[in-house]
């Protein structure tokens, strides 16, 4: 599945964190932003990852699916 995350997080270090987890991922597009070409598993794993570090009062971590022929 092919996969655009964006994510906007106010702290520093933790925003270093998540960026440092999509890296692992995905292809480093423009600031904030990630491409990523990764299967179903991996995709949860990620998920994982990432809601052990968001803070969802302040932080802002956006997936958007783009489908296979797009």
């Amino acid at each position: 599945m092919y996969i655009v995350v964006s994510y906007d997080i106010p702290e520093d270090k933790r925003r270093t964190k998540i960026h440092s987890i999509l890296k692992s991922y995905g292809q480093w597009m423009q600031l904030s932003v990630f491409e990523c070409d990764i299967t179903s598993t991996q995709y949860a794993k990620l998920r994982s990852r990432l809601a052990k570090l968001i803070k969802p009062d302040t932080d802002s971590v956006r997936f958007y699916f783009i489908c296979g022929c797009c």
